[in-house]
């Protein structure tokens, strides 16, 4: 199986704690002021030298620490390591922030490249100008037969509540969209075991969490059948 997390990147040391081990990782980033998207492909075999600590890769290094957490959960709460195949985009920087354009770029890595059998969406963008782009390509991923699944915010935004992803919220969350945005399923669990700040801890929960967590169940349990989306048929080219 196929998992794919678009986030912060990921901790090297956290890989090297756990024994994981990435089958493919991409970064993305946009310079703002001549609006030029960068994109650096990793192959297996150049993951496993920076594993082994034999090189560095800077653009892939989770320097927030918020991809890592959700990959920990996944880790943790998902069947055992060597049945899943692990694939990390970093779209986000060490402060949390990146371009809407880099998301979708990623999601166009994915969809093309690697076609994964899940895809753990704990981010999203309040740019309803990229809503026709999105929705194209999470269409074609669901075609392609991949779940995915994305973390409902505290305000409106996207992807979360389009029709190609399920959308997930912890609790508090959920009462907070009220009927403003379309929550498929609900993280009732006050808080979730992850790796922060170099050690494993119990924090509370959040709906970038609550968003792993339903991803890891379903790795664990298999896809409720209602999270398998019908997409409509493809444009015509």
């Amino acid at each position: 199986m196929k998992v794919a997390v678009v986030d912060s990147g990921v901790s090297v040391g956290f890989l090297r704690e756990r024994g994981g081990r990435l089958a493919g990782a991409a970064s993305f980033t946009l310079d703002r002021a001549t609006r030029r998207l960068e994109s650096r492909v990793h192959s297996r075999e150049e993951l496993d030298v920076w594993c082994g600590g034999g090189a560095a890769l800077d653009d892939l290094e989770d320097t927030h620490g918020h991809g890592t957490a959700v990959l920990s959960i996944l880790m943790d709460a998902g069947p055992p390591v060597p049945d899943v195949e692990w694939y990390v985009a970093r779209v986000l920087d060490g402060t949390m922030r990146g371009d809407s354009l880099c998301l979708l770029e990623a999601l166009e890595w994915l969809t093309h490249d690697v076609r994964p059998d899940v895809i753990n969406l704990s981010l999203g963008t309040v740019v309803r100008a990229l809503e026709a782009p999105l929705t194209e390509v999470l269409w074609r991923a669901v075609r392609q037969g991949t779940v995915v699944v994305c973390a409902a915010g505290p305000v409106p935004c996207l992807p979360a509540g389009l029709g190609a992803v399920v959308t997930v919220a912890d609790a508090k969350t959920a009462r907070l969209l009220g009927r403003t945005d379309t929550v498929d399923h609900v993280e009732d669990a006050p808080a979730v075991r992850l790796y922060a700040a170099g050690a494993w801890s119990e924090l509370p929960m959040t709906s970038s969490y609550a968003c792993a967590l339903a991803v890891a169940r379903v790795l664990r349990e298999g896809c409720p059948p209602d999270w398998r989306r019908k997409a409509p048929a493809a444009p015509a080219r």
